[in-house]
């Protein structure tokens, strides 16, 4: 066996451990809380804009999910969380 072939099979394993990774993981990690993992797509609750999967907030406040369109804040899963 060539060389490219171990670094096409090496790359199709590690592609399919790592899809598995992430469907036992969005399964079995807890949906509410601090510690929860999102893999889904989130929508704002109040006007329905699709939120970005990676942002960097620019402060301490905006650790939270915050809407572009309407300056509603959410937690990672998408429900309204209260200033």
């Amino acid at each position: 066996m060539d060389d490219i072939t171990r670094i096409i099979i090496a790359a199709l394993i590690v592609a399919l451990v790592s899809f598995i990774c992430k469907k036992l993981i969005s399964k079995y990690w807890p949906k509410t809380g601090k510690l929860g993992m999102n893999f889904e797509k989130n929508y704002c609750p109040n006007c329905a804009e699709k939120m970005p999967k990676v942002r960097k907030p620019a402060n301490l406040r905006q650790t939270l999910w915050t809407c572009n369109k309407c300056v509603t804040e959410m937690d990672k899963y998408g429900v309204k969380t209260t200033p």
